[in-house]
């Protein structure tokens, strides 16, 4: 496999298990930003922690392979942050250097979009870049797109941080929702301090 087809693999292999994120019935009134200092969000069987604003809910979500959700409270505006782990038994014995390679090069707009596509409409990347998740290299997006059929769509901008480990790709999808693309952008502005400092207190075991 050369460079580009292992490049081309590994993209599949982490969007697929993707999931955007899920939808939650919620009023459109906002509340005031908490400035208490959240409590800690430990997983134990995939070890990895998390701070989440105290007003936030943890949960499960049905998303297959969430393996928590953050929720914004009832009566504000809507938005979630979901952490989604899978496994891939066949890639156990993989080097975390290799890895670590395919997130140090800053991925495509296009690559994100038709990925994302497969799972969402309207797919609009905002921006495309590398960074990290905690001390591993990863792919990060600013993404708007919609979720679920008229009338039931749901308009999202948002985030998304991808990167993986030996036999786990690991996704972080945070995001505003709304029934208009204005209503989900103006969700994100009103909550990117609080989405913003989950992601950064990400934090693997």
């Amino acid at each position: 496999m050369n460079a580009l087809q292992h490049r081309k693999y590994l993209w599949v292999f982490i969007f697929h298990l993707a999931v955007l994120i899920p939808l939650t019935a919620c009023a459109k009134n906002p509340a005031p930003a908490s400035n208490v200092r959240p409590p800690n969000y430990i997983n134990q069987e995939f070890g990895f922690s998390l701070q989440r604003p105290e007003s936030w809910t943890a949960g499960p979500s049905p998303a297959p392979n969430a393996r928590v959700k953050l929720a914004t409270p009832a009566n504000t505006q809507r938005a979630e942050c979901v952490v989604i782990v899978k496994r891939y038994p066949n890639a156990i014995s993989a080097k975390q250097s290799d890895i670590d390679q395919v997130f140090l090069e800053a991925p495509s707009a296009a690559e994100l979009k038709e990925i994302l596509s497969q799972s969402a409409h309207e797919v609009e990347i905002l921006a495309a870049s590398s960074g990290n998740l905690d001390t591993r290299p990863a792919h990060l997006a600013r993404v708007r797109y919609t979720v679920g059929a008229p009338p039931e769509t749901t308009y999202v901008t948002g985030r998304v941080v991808m990167t993986a480990t030996p036999g786990l790709t690991w996704t972080m999808s945070c995001g505003g929702q709304g029934n208009t693309a204005a209503e989900a952008d103006k969700s994100f502005q009103y909550w990117q301090r609080e989405i913003n400092s989950i992601v950064s207190s990400f934090k693997f075991k």
